[in-house]
């Protein structure tokens, strides 16, 4: 199948780019810088092309993929253009503007489908995310689509481009508007928000992520959201007149107001015990990682960056509030706690075991009966930072061994060692008194 993604060389654009690929189907991206986009589309293993029209024309599927602000007129360049029985869709956060002009500006034989991917190009997987797709006409390309996203695990609701506008005015409009503003207030008070976050209770603390999440972002896109969703503006009318009744109770001491004002806000919001244990997982999380990284200091750990995928393993070297410091084989990295995820002992091992050329040895040493093997383990595990990990697999006591002796046997698994690196640990057990058995 032949899909075009015009202004495909954006960040969106090149994540469907390659789901697309990856299926079999035959992609096309389109952009208006042509050394761009031939630099992206060969990364991505996918062609280019800065003509617009020729591509739609050609293409079975044709995804829009710009700003808000120039999406219709996008539309309107290449609607036109389409084959008989081709699909017209779009990654759009609002849908009025872009389906009304779809149903404008395409031939009736062209199927159209406003699309509204409720997640960012950030994301690494598309297991849990929301699309919400908006059909004007469409007889087999819902199908394609639905399938698509659910092969991926992703949910996908079916509405209507009013119902989708009225509803996203809150979901996004709303959010992004009380969020950005809290952010301002913030500013307009000159509070050092990094000072603040010590005084801070855990609610804080993931208020403020949630914001910066928000506030570190493209502008120019929440301010399409902000701006070209018809529904937007009742609902900041609605924001502002709602903090200025609540500004009034507060002002004249009304504690009888705001108790029923705080009251019948709980109410709209439903099950109020689930939203508690939903925030209580996610406060948890906030602290749990950094108590299992704390715990695992001078232990050998696997995390992954959340955004690149890039496993990181070795020994825990030291934690703070912010990073976690690693001792690996190529050397001491440190790396920000809020980009990247300890992995668990079995996701660890699997990653090893598909990703390390690993040499393993047993060294069997007789040492005196004293002797303590786990110091012992942990003086080879720090001998050399290829060593992955040593671990006593056998005490032995009988009549081989001499009286007032014992045998410890020492199993060592590290990466790219040689015969040569290995015969460094057998000196160093023979250059602590010990006899290799």
């Amino acid at each position: 199948m032949d899909i075009a993604i015009i202004g495909g060389t954006g960040e969106f654009g090149r994540v469907f780019a390659l789901m697309f690929k990856e299926e079999g189907h035959k992609v096309v991206v389109t952009g208006r810088n042509t050394s761009k986009g031939k630099r992206i589309s060969k990364s991505l293993g996918v062609e280019f092309s800065n003509d617009n029209v020729k591509t739609a024309s050609e293409a079975d599927v044709v995804i829009v993929s710009c700003p808000i602000e120039s999406t219709v007129d996008v539309i309107k360049e290449v609607a036109p253009h389409m084959k008989k029985g081709s699909l017209l869709t779009d990654f759009t956060s609002v849908k009025i503007e872009p389906c009304h002009a779809m149903e404008e500006f395409a031939p009736d034989n062209v199927e159209i489908i406003g699309m509204h991917p409720m997640f960012g190009p950030r994301v690494t997987s598309l297991e849990g995310q929301i699309v919400i797709l908006t059909p004007i006409r469409s007889k087999k390309w819902e199908k394609f689509l639905t399938e698509f996203f659910t092969n991926h695990k992703a949910r996908v609701f079916i509405s209507t481009p009013e119902e989708h506008d009225r509803i996203m005015s809150v979901v996004q409009g709303l959010t992004n508007f009380a969020y950005i503003t809290t952010a301002s207030t913030i500013r307009e008070l000159d509070v050092a928000v990094r000072f603040s976050r010590r005084f801070a209770s855990p609610i804080y603390e993931l208020m403020l992520d949630l914001i910066a999440r928000i506030v570190g972002q493209n502008p120019l896109l929440y301010a399409s959201i902000q701006m070209h969703n018809p529904e937007v503006k009742k609902v900041h009318e609605a924001f502002i007149k709602e903090a200025v009744r609540l500004q009034e109770i507060v002002k004249d001491n009304d504690m009888k107001g705001f108790v029923k004002f705080m009251g019948s806000s709980a109410k709209v919001l439903g099950d109020v015990d689930a939203a508690m244990g939903r925030s209580d997982k996610a406060i948890s999380v906030l602290t749990l990682e950094l108590k299992r990284l704390k715990e695992s200091v001078d232990k050998e750990v696997a995390v992954r960056h959340i955004y690149s995928g890039a496993v990181h393993l070795g020994k825990v070297k030291s934690v703070d509030p912010e990073t976690v410091t690693l001792k690996t084989v190529k050397g001491v990295v440190k790396l920000k706690l809020s980009n990247v995820e300890l992995l668990d002992d079995n996701e660890k091992e699997k990653w090893k075991a598909e990703n390390l050329a690993i040499e393993e040895r047993d060294f069997s040493v007789v040492l005196p009966k004293h002797a303590d093997e786990d110091v012992l383990k942990r003086v080879v595990e720090n001998t050399d930072t290829r060593i992955v990990s040593c671990e006593v697999v056998d005490i032995f006591e009988g009549k081989q061994i001499s009286k007032g002796k014992k045998s410890i046997t020492l199993r060592v698994k590290a990466v790219d060692f040689k015969n040569k690196d290995f015969d460094l640990i057998a000196d160093l057990l023979e250059g602590i008194g010990g006899v290799l058995r």
